[in-house]
């Protein structure tokens, strides 16, 4: 018998098993195993597809879009757009680690990076690589507008290297919170709050370094 509770168990298992071993490295035998679900059509059942899964972890651990787009507005008003900007894209994602102890979002976006083109930012296609085997994620034309304001920001740079750079501070924010993910679960604490406000300072040197 199928339950909300079984629905939620399956969401958890496929972050943490796609986080810990990437996205090609899980089937979805291991993941309804993870979950304790016995009953093999569940993924069908709750999500309609493995691929139905995996659009509702991001679905589900994005909660702070609301968040994200009040300080993108705030940002425009800043006399310092782009420091605010980029806060508005550190502290979302922050927000959504702190919202689970452990967290496993910020290494689950790490593994979704390896394969993405490092051109991510101005492509057509907003963060969907050229891998059938990837899932299309809906919803993510925001993340993908917020970081357009960045690079426009970043006037110090030729227009073909803003995007390049904003795709690198983007990878660096992902790869800094999965690493204070992994010393969270070894007992390597650090107050995340003192390490967002580094994070987001280390993010605009840079964006702003020539």
């Amino acid at each position: 018998m199928n339950s909300p509770n079984g629905r939620q168990a399956l969401i958890d298992s496929a972050e943490r098993l796609v986080a810990e071993r990437g996205l090609h490295g899980v089937s979805a035998r291991e993941v309804m195993r993870a979950a304790g679900q016995r009953n093999h059509g569940a993924i069908v059942y709750y999500f309609g597809s493995w691929d139905g899964l995996l659009r509702t972890v991001w679905t589900e651990r994005t909660a702070t879009v609301d968040l994200q787009t009040e300080l993108i507005h705030a940002a425009v008003e800043s006399d310092d757009r782009l420091a605010a900007l980029a806060w508005a894209y550190v502290h979302p994602f922050v927000a959504e680690v702190a919202a689970r102890t452990p967290s496993y979002w910020a290494r689950f976006n790490e593994q979704w990076l390896t394969g993405i083109r490092a051109d991510f930012v101005d492509t057509p296609d907003p963060l969907v690589p050229n891998d059938p085997s990837y899932p299309r994620i809906a919803g993510l034309e925001p993340l993908q507008a917020l970081f357009g304001l960045i690079a426009d920001e970043m006037t110090h740079l030729d227009p073909p290297n803003r995007a390049a750079r904003v795709a690198l501070a983007a990878r660096f924010v992902v790869s800094a919170l999965a690493a204070w993910e992994r010393d969270f679960i070894g007992g390597v604490w650090r107050d995340l709050s003192t390490y967002e406000t580094e994070l987001t300072a280390l993010t605009v040197s840079l964006l702003r370094t020539p």
